[in-house]
């Protein structure tokens, strides 16, 4: 009698015993941060913020080096610093996650960094600048829609809490793209002014725009604000004329392209109007060379040339002088 009741309790543990070990060790929740569970939109996410972090630190080191301006060089070691940050944030939620992520650049963005480490100086910083823009912009997108339809809980609260940088980031670089565009002097600036009149810009389209008129100023600093663009007319006269944002425009080679337009959006947009607060490129060429429109050979509103008083000869004016002000 006794050995039968050793048996039946010797039965109950080993029976027992398995339940006892899965109370303990619970099987895990089959969720969507599971390695092979995790949703298309998260793991695009996680690999292009990986290279675009990737991007950013190792365009900002290369800003340290070869930028010319100081402000190029102290916003290239904000995003070395920011982007190391949100790097390893990214690795770190990858180990937990069982996520792999890209390890070196994708062949766009190396190619864009090749083309950086051949620069210097002000090239440098002029296209360090622009590709920070367009960077910055694409980015913001990206963590934007993460936020919005990320379906990974830590995913989509790490976009959401990274989204405001990285829109500072792009605030900071636009506000200085223009101020780093007037650093090499007046004179110097007012010459690569110069040698956009007359030149054709086109939108992301491709579509022409309109061709370079004239360039306002911002009256204390001098910086180039807007650019005006002729729309058709015979040589300028009776074209209708409109603004761009200057920062918008991008020199590639000899063609300029004016970012974000197209020339469906410019069809719609007002005719610009000069007014008495209104500074340009061609009041202060006039005021550079020493004397008024009166002196000089300038073109009237209906297009007409006026004759030089002082000397008795007219002034030609070609694709380097803007139209003056109406």
């Amino acid at each position: 009698m006794k050995r039968h009741h050793l048996l039946a309790t010797a039965a109950l543990i080993l029976f027992s015993a398995p339940t006892l070990s899965l109370a303990q060790t619970p099987t895990p929740q089959k969720t969507v941060t599971e390695k092979g569970q995790m949703s298309q939109q998260d793991m695009t996410f996680a690999e292009k913020a990986a290279i675009s972090d990737m991007f950013e630190i190792q365009a900002g080191k290369l800003a340290q080096d070869h930028a010319k301006d100081n402000g190029v060089k102290q916003f290239g070691n904000h995003m070395v610093a920011d982007h190391t940050k949100t790097s390893e944030a990214m690795k770190a939620m990858a180990q937990q996650k069982s996520m792999t992520l890209p390890t070196k650049l994708d062949s766009e963005h190396q190619q864009k960094l090749d083309k950086l480490r051949g620069q210097q100086g002000e090239q440098f910083d002029a296209a360090y600048l622009q590709g920070q823009i367009d960077a910055h912009q694409t980015a913001v997108t990206l963590f934007r829609t993460q936020a919005e339809k990320g379906q990974d809980a830590d995913l989509k609260r790490f976009a959401e809490q990274t989204l405001p940088t990285l829109e500072q980031h792009l605030r900071q670089v636009r506000d200085l793209r223009p101020n780093v565009a007037s650093t090499s002097g007046a004179a110097q600036q007012s010459t690569s002014f110069e040698n956009m009149m007359g030149k054709a810009v086109y939108g992301e389209d491709g579509g022409k725009l309109g061709d370079v008129a004239d360039i306002i100023l911002d009256a204390q600093s001098g910086k180039a604000t807007q650019v005006i663009l002729d729309r058709g007319g015979i040589l300028g006269i009776g074209a209708k004329q409109v603004a761009l944002d200057y920062t918008l425009l991008n020199a590639d080679g000899d063609r300029i392209v004016a970012r974000q337009v197209t020339e469906d959006q410019v069809k719609q947009m007002a005719e610009f109007k000069y007014d008495d607060n209104t500074v340009s490129l061609g009041q202060r060429n006039d005021r550079n060379s020493g004397g008024s429109n009166a002196d000089h050979g300038t073109m009237n509103k209906g297009g007409d040339m006026k004759n030089d008083a002082a000397h008795g000869t007219a002034n030609s004016l070609d694709s380097t002088q803007p139209r003056n002000p109406q």
